[in-house]
């Protein structure tokens, strides 16, 4: 047997292991409170983390002086336990996961927000969004509504940004971007075009075999950087509000790109 299979097997027992342990203990966990589920969610997703060689490099922290929408670019359903380890928020997801075997359950049981993609329901979600804001929940939104390579940003859809229009919630709220920067595998080598989808989960890519696929490789260093808060009093549009933050997404990835770049000058000059 090979090592990198070998390393498959044994991180899909100990997922097996560390997944049903939580759902062992999350119905005495509902009877201790929230606070006690949500330190369970977080163990969770740090041992996803670490069954799975993904070594987090976070900057900067999550805004907590009021209840904050944490906007990150999307890359892989791995982005799920990344923020999880790092963020104390419920996490907003299309209506489709809760269907998906096991991920839909552990989704369903994290408390996840499921809305549904149509014009038509945009306003009662964002209501339904305010609404749980308003008593002081901070929430995950993947605004660009799907998962790409991870070398860009892609537009992102506004609907629910409105929830920090200042006319929407009589409390202040605030939207803080985060960036993803899936930066280097655990051997050195650099995230580019010609591996970026090792990790990433995008395009018509199938489920199954990428997560079997990840589980053979090494592991992968990420960048989680959590910027500088939006004020909802500062909100003059959702749609201004989007393309700030897409665009502040942007130079984050190219930031964390070019210093990776520098890097590596660096380290071939002193070699």
């Amino acid at each position: 047997m090979s090592p990198a299979r070998a390393r498959a097997l044994a991180r899909l027992a100990g997922f097996t292991l560390l997944t049903g342990g939580l759902l062992l203990l999350w119905p005495l966990g509902r009877l201790l409170g929230s606070r006690v589920l949500r330190r369970m969610r977080r163990a969770w997703c740090r041992g996803v983390c670490g069954l799975l060689g993904i070594r987090l490099v976070v900057e900067g922290d999550p805004f907590r002086a009021c209840p904050t929408l944490l906007v990150p670019n999307h890359v892989s359903y791995l982005d799920i336990p990344v923020l999880g380890s790092v963020v104390d928020a419920t996490f907003v997801a299309k209506a489709e996961v809760e269907g998906w075997p096991l991920l839909g359950l552990l989704a369903r049981l994290g408390g996840t927000m499921f809305v549904r993609r149509h014009w038509r329901e945009a306003k009662r979600q964002r209501d339904a969004l305010a609404a749980r804001m308003a008593t002081g929940e901070s929430f995950v939104l993947f605004a660009e509504g799907t998962s790409s390579a991870g070398l860009d940003v892609l537009p992102l859809k506004t609907s629910l940004l409105s929830v920090a229009e200042p006319a929407v919630l009589e409390r202040p709220v605030a939207v803080q971007p985060v960036l993803l920067a899936w930066r280097r595998l655990a051997s050195g080598e650099p995230i580019d075009e010609t591996n970026a989808d090792l990790y990433a989960w995008w395009g018509d890519a199938a489920l199954l075999p990428h997560l079997w696929r990840v589980l053979h490789l090494e592991g992968v260093e990420v960048v989680v950087r959590l910027g500088e808060p939006v004020l909802s009093w500062s909100v003059s549009s959702r749609k201004i509000l989007g393309a700030e933050l897409r665009a502040r997404l942007r130079a984050g990835l190219a930031e964390a790109r070019a210093a990776l770049e520098s890097a590596e000058r660096r380290a071939v000059a002193l070699a």
